[in-house]
């Protein structure tokens, strides 16, 4: 069997004598894999659509820095009521489906596309809020 050279002992060593199994090297099978050509449209599709979603994130962001809308979100999530978390999020204007969580310390918001079929990506952006 034709293994890799060991690289952690001098090449007149002894310990040459007793070769170290392809195993250990996981990086060895990956050089005799034969993987199918590449397809760029998926990965395409996703960062156009990571586009929309991303500037979702920035409306967000940019609406969470008003103290009074930063405010209402804050003391609904602390009663947990999270309609009302959920409502003050859509008034934004926001396009794509948010999805809002949070915790005492943090809140995560994850942003999917609208569409159905361009089930492709999702930002999730997470907060800090408390201590």
């Amino acid at each position: 069997m034709n293994y890799p050279p060991s690289y952690y002992t001098h090449p007149n060593s002894p310990y040459d004598r007793y070769p170290i199994p392809a195993a250990y090297y996981p990086a060895y099978w990956a050089w005799h894999r034969d993987f199918p050509p590449v397809d760029t449209k998926v990965l395409s599709h996703s960062a156009a659509t990571s586009q929309t979603l991303l500037r979702d994130a920035s409306l967000l962001i940019r609406k969470l820095e008003d103290p009074a809308i930063a405010g209402q979100l804050m003391s609904n999530a602390q009663n947990g009521n999270q309609k009302e978390v959920d409502r003050i999020i859509h008034t934004f204007g926001i396009e794509s489906i948010i999805l809002t969580k949070f915790t005492p310390s943090v809140v995560h918001f994850t942003i999917d596309p609208r569409v159905p079929e361009k089930q492709c990506c999702e930002i999730v952006l997470s907060l800090k809020w408390g201590k």
